[in-house]
């Protein structure tokens, strides 16, 4: 982990994030900070969001990764033996206002826009 505004290894720092839609709160997290990694970001927007899982802020990594929004910057080695490198992201300059942050999984899957019922419902289920 990182260390607090005290010094002390115990906890993070986490800037105050104002959204509750993670691919705004991801921005704003990027925007502050600079830089960080999924799990960064997840311990501070668990605060926020408490209903939220890292399985979820790794896959919001993830689109917006591939959408060009964000960069890999790094990988850090974990301090743990045999576990995974941490990988550290950055925005990509000039994307910070693109609409793609609000809902980044419509860039792929167009019809998640329509919500699980319209889906449904258009599809004949």
């Amino acid at each position: 982990m990182g260390l607090s505004m005290d010094g002390s290894e115990d906890e993070i720092w986490c800037p105050d994030i104002s959204y509750r839609y993670t691919g705004l709160a991801i921005r704003e997290y990027l925007m502050i900070m600079g830089e960080g990694s999924p799990y960064d970001f997840y311990q501070c927007f668990k605060r926020i969001k408490p209903t939220t899982s890292y399985k979820n802020i790794a896959y919001y990594f993830y689109l917006l990764h591939r959408a060009g929004l964000i960069e890999i910057v790094r990988k850090e080695p974990m301090s743990k033996k045999g576990g995974f490198s941490k990988t550290i992201y950055r925005i990509v300059p000039g994307r910070e206002n693109e609409l793609g942050w609000l809902h980044p999984q419509q860039i792929f899957y167009p019809e998640t826009k329509l919500g699980a019922k319209r889906y449904k419902k258009q599809r004949g289920w």
